[in-house]
């Protein structure tokens, strides 16, 4: 969709993406979502991203996906700012494609944008001096590294923070965190990509108006052929009596996103899109903007 130029009073953030990696329409597939968002752009789920916005204009991604140029330009329009370029900084979660990728278009191949900050866990930074193409951006100064620790506040201005929260994933190549997003009075959640929910995980909603939380499958019958116990996400019906309690005792508004091209809650109207909406659960969608 595309995003109208706000007026801004105080932080914000907007949601630029809900799906997971590959995006919906995904590659290669037919299924019923996939050929709806070929058929219907105003159906398609770009992956999962969020934009943050202060007062000032400065304008900051969490994950830079491979849809990173249509995702920047809704960022700079919803920040007055049109034809401003580079974000001022980016936050990358981990190491999986839909996540770091879109990093090539501040390349000389591209954007050749100067020192981007990039604020990364240790062994992603590791990963990307490591490895080509993202060496010679670190390397040539395109983006400069930026080393996060857990629980440890990144302040981006004034009235806007991000804190880092680790997360257990498939960490094959990087950590895995979600991120506190806190302005003048209000504060968020955003986080994509989880394998499991530790003991302590409903702590983590306690303080936070809005969660965007990972909603990749819905349950087990999804993607018949694949293994899903080798993607090990939360399914949404195995917790979502949960989440409605959560959104009750907690006041919390939780809202599913990096929805897999496979789950029906993608699809408005199907019968698990009304069964999260009966517990008082959204499904995300892109141009949310949620004042701070």
């Amino acid at each position: 969709m595309t995003v109208e130029s706000v007026h801004l009073t105080s932080a914000r953030v907007i949601v630029l993406g809900t799906a997971q990696d590959g995006g919906i329409p995904q590659a290669g597939c037919e299924c019923e979502a996939c050929r709806g968002g070929r058929d219907d752009p105003a159906v398609a789920r770009r992956p999962s991203c969020l934009g943050l916005v202060d007062d000032g204009g400065g304008r900051w991604l969490i994950d830079a996906t491979p849809q990173f140029g249509s995702q920047l330009a809704d960022l700079n329009r919803a920040a007055a700012h049109p034809e401003a370029g580079a974000p001022d900084g980016i936050f990358l979660t981990h190491a999986h494609v839909g996540h770091y990728t879109g990093l090539v278009n501040l390349g000389p191949e591209v954007m050749s944008s100067p020192g981007v900050p990039l604020w990364v866990m240790p062994r992603m930074a590791a990963f990307l001096e490591a490895n080509q193409p993202w060496a010679s951006l670190v390397r040539e100064r395109h983006v400069v590294l930026h080393q996060m620790t857990p629980g440890v506040l990144v302040q981006l201005g004034k009235h806007l923070s991000v804190r880092p929260i680790q997360v257990p994933h498939r960490d094959e190549f990087s950590e895995t965190v979600a991120f506190v997003v806190q302005g003048p009075s209000r504060r968020v959640l955003w986080l994509p990509d989880i394998d499991r929910w530790p003991g302590d995980w409903a702590d983590w909603l306690s303080d936070v108006d809005v969660a965007w939380l990972d909603g990749t499958f819905y349950d087990d019958r999804e993607l018949p052929g694949r293994d899903l116990a080798n993607i090990p996400h939360p399914r949404i019906s195995d917790h979502l009596e949960e989440y409605g309690r959560l959104t009750r005792e907690a006041s919390v508004e939780i809202r599913l996103i990096h929805l897999n091209h496979s789950n029906p809650v993608a699809c408005p109207g199907t019968r698990e899109a009304e069964l999260v909406a009966a517990v008082g659960v959204g499904v995300a969608e892109e141009g949310e903007l949620f004042d701070l």
